[in-house]
């Protein structure tokens, strides 16, 4: 078939070089193809909204075409607006043009008399979501990998060109806050559903039914969308959005929502509820007009300021070979070797062959096989349910996953990987039996979370070989991947151990061996004192309410129950004899344990659980006071930041004495490790990012002053002392 080419701007220099392109078909159909010359996706530019405007104003303006479709030629449509032009943006005024000049744009698409389709394959996130929602059709391929989503809440913003409007428009109010707030993506199939997406196709013939679209909306022939019905959904959606009372109720309860879950240390997602309630109550272009002016004012917000170092940071860490030498590649494994059959060790498994791996699960006996083979198909299966895979896949990946009592099965495993009991000796014979039956390359990774790696090595005749894989519980869902080096450690071998994370779907960051790494050792002091202000008296729920108030996921009591307190104690000792006073606990670990106190796992812990908990959500166990021998405080309430300010410095200065002292190989991944592993409030960037906001200087003049009262375990860390009276920033 012949075409007619078109550029859509004329550089005389090098017009080939232009991001979007158009071709005019024999029947009339203009191919708008976006393909961002020399970038791995498309994304929203200033330089991008210009060309996209003349390509608009050429079709628009030539007899000879009917209609549009738009396509990509990257893998993916648009994955939204370019982050470095946002971050660069120092002013409101100069963000909020940009989001109107982007909106009119848009919207001069759907207004045109020509039709135009989004021919969407891959993801189309952000303000590429909102492109695809202005046009008058959307028709997206079948591949799982063709996502849909508004991901602008997770870097502090909302989206800027008028699409939580468009998807109120199609989908109702409901589902725009859903997708607003949660920033989740969306499969081309559910999409479909919910009248976000006009039509599925395979990929293949994606374009000839974009085409056939297009002609369809040329000749006038109307598009069928989902129509009202008397069904639950319908009939809620018509109570809550169609009326004044029934809107108010549905963003009362949204806003309650929220609240609770940001604790307000997310202004975005209070700008959305606000753009979205205007546009229920007085239209579209009154809530555009909000639109571009809160999008303004949270482009130069600091929470998305911080929010972005994040993605910038995992964005740098994906491009991380986890050694300094290029030429050093790190090779996935087409099999590995996994002991235990645990939580971790099944989680473990898990990730694994959803990278595509092959795994040897190995247990003491039949029991253990058992768990960790029902552990693994029970993710598959909910996976399943929730049509994130089909059966024939679930019965694909589970075909990779043999298991065994002995080592049979071993021999051609690249790592093999322990997740047994925190015991030395243990983990002593083990390795001894690992490198009696596999290669002499095969690699040796630890899953411990507080036993130096060094000390595991010492067993093993091959040390360069030997490293530590620290997951994070539930493996499945937790992201950060924790990868230790020992002084011995070949780089090859730990550039695989990152690799490999990779593949699994992990944000992996590399840090020297020490007595809990990172996280375990930062983790730590917090926890400590924590305990420290239990033995004061301060309520169980006061403490565990002021730290999530402060951005915590959970509090530090609520987390000790579901570590376990038995795992506490146990790894209590191992701190303390390494560094000494710092960490020595109060009594109070030694009591619980005594009690036959474990937390979840056993339903004896600080809170109430199973029949104990009689049907409350969440409750104290009044016994733990009599346990602990304390009286809780009834009198004047403890002050929130004096409870917030003793935990979280403590982590902080814990985190720059890992620095300080090499641990870690830069503050990026202390940051990263922070957030990704134990749940450091992204909103502040992470404990070096933190120190860099309030400034070094006052850090310590806050931890000298609780080192004025309390001792020892407030020791500044050198490294905040050198920088208070340098003036240093970390970034």
């Amino acid at each position: 078939m012949s075409t007619q080419t078109l550029a859509a701007t004329q550089t005389p220099q090098d017009s080939s070089a232009s991001i979007v392109g158009i071709e005019v078909r024999p029947d009339g159909i203009a191919v708008i193809t976006l393909d961002a010359p020399g970038e791995s996706v498309n994304t929203l530019t200033e330089r991008f909204g210009t060309e996209l405007k003349a390509a608009f104003d050429l079709v628009t303006q030539d007899a000879n075409v009917t209609a549009a479709v738009l396509t990509s030629g990257k893998k993916d449509f648009v994955v939204g607006a370019n982050i470095d032009m946002l971050k660069s943006i120092t002013l409101a005024a100069d963000a909020e043009r940009l989001s109107r000049e982007g909106a009119l744009s848009f919207r001069a698409i759907k207004a045109s008399k020509k039709p135009f389709v989004a021919a969407v394959h891959g993801q189309a996130l952000g303000g590429g979501f909102e492109l695809a929602l202005a046009c008058h059709a959307i028709v997206a391929s079948d591949d799982k990998k063709t996502l849909f989503g508004l991901p602008e809440v997770q870097l502090g913003l909302l989206p800027g060109a008028n699409g939580l409007m468009r998807v109120a428009e199609r989908a109702g109010l409901q589902v725009a806050l859903d997708l607003g707030l949660t920033g989740k993506n969306t499969r081309a199939a559910k999409a479909k559903k919910l009248g976000l997406v006009d039509e599925v196709a395979p990929a293949s013939i994606l374009l000839e039914v974009a085409v056939k679209v297009a002609k369809e909306l040329a000749e006038g022939k109307p598009r069928a969308r989902p129509g009202f019905k008397f069904d639950g959904p319908h009939l809620t959606q018509l109570a809550l959005e169609k009326n004044p009372a029934g809107r108010a109720l549905l963003f009362r309860k949204a806003r309650e929502a929220t609240r609770k879950k940001t604790r307000g240390h997310y202004p975005a997602t209070e700008r959305i509820l606000d753009v979205l309630e205007r546009y229920g109550d007085k239209g579209f272009d009154a809530a555009a007009e909000l639109e571009a002016r809160v999008f303004g004012e949270l482009v130069v917000s600091e929470t998305a300021h911080r929010l972005e170092d994040i993605f910038f940071a995992t964005t740098a860490l994906k491009k991380d070979s986890g050694v300094d030498d290029p030429q050093v590649k790190g090779q996935v494994p087409s099999k590995i070797g996994m002991l235990g059959g645990g939580l971790m060790g099944g989680g473990i498994a898990y990730v694994s062959l959803n990278a595509g791996v092959h795994v040897r699960l190995k247990d003491k006996d039949d029991e253990g096989i058992g768990r960790g083979l029902q552990y693994v198909r029970g993710i598959l299966d909910e996976r399943v349910k929730k049509r994130q895979l089909s059966r024939e896949e679930r019965d694909q990946l589970f075909a990779r996953l043999t298991a065994t009592t002995d080592y049979s099965g071993l021999r051609d495993a690249g790592i093999v990987i322990e997740a047994v009991f925190e015991d030395l000796a243990l983990k002593h014979r083990i390795l001894r039996e690992v490198e009696a039956v596999t290669k002499e390359d095969t690699i040796f990774a630890s899953n411990t979370s507080s036993i130096p790696i060094g000390k595991i090595a010492e067993a093993s005749k091959r040390p360069h070989t030997v490293v530590g894989m620290h997951y994070f519980s539930p493996v499945h869902k937790m992201p950060l991947l924790e990868v230790i080096r020992t002084k011995a450690t070949s780089p090859q071998v730990v550039a695989s151990a990152v690799a490999l994370g990779k593949k699994q779907g992990k944000t992996v960051i590399v840090v020297n061996d020490g007595v809990g790494f990172y996280t375990s050792r930062i983790l730590a002091p917090y926890m400590n004192e924590a305990a420290y202000l239990l033995s004061e008296g301060v309520p169980i729920e006061t403490l565990d309410r002021a730290l999530v108030d402060w951005g915590w996921p959970v509090g530090p009591v609520t987390l000790l129950d579901e570590v376990g307190i038995d795992v506490a104690a146990h790894v209590g000792p191992i701190m303390l004899d390494a560094f000494g006073e710092r960490f020595t606990p109060p009594d109070t670990m030694s009591k619980l344990v005594a009690d036959d106190r474990k937390g979840r796992k056993n339903e004896r812990g600080f809170y109430l659980y199973g029949k104990n908990a009689k049907g409350k959500k969440k409750a104290v166990d009044p016994s733990v006071y009599t346990t602990l021998g304390i009286e809780p405080k009834t009198g004047a309430p403890v002050l929130a930041e004096e409870l917030q300010m003793r935990c979280s410095l403590q982590f902080v200065n814990e985190a720059l004495r890992c620095y300080g002292e090499g641990i870690l190989r830069t503050p990026r991944d202390g940051d990263i490790g922070a957030i990704f592993g134990l749940g450091f409030p992204p909103f502040r960037g992470g404990p070096f990012r933190y120190v860099d906001t309030i400034g070094a200087a006052e850090i310590l003049r806050r931890t000298q002053g609780y080192y004025d009262r309390f001792g020892k375990r407030w020791e500044p860390a050198p490294l905040l002392v050198e920088m208070a009276k340098k003036g240093a920033r970390f970034y």
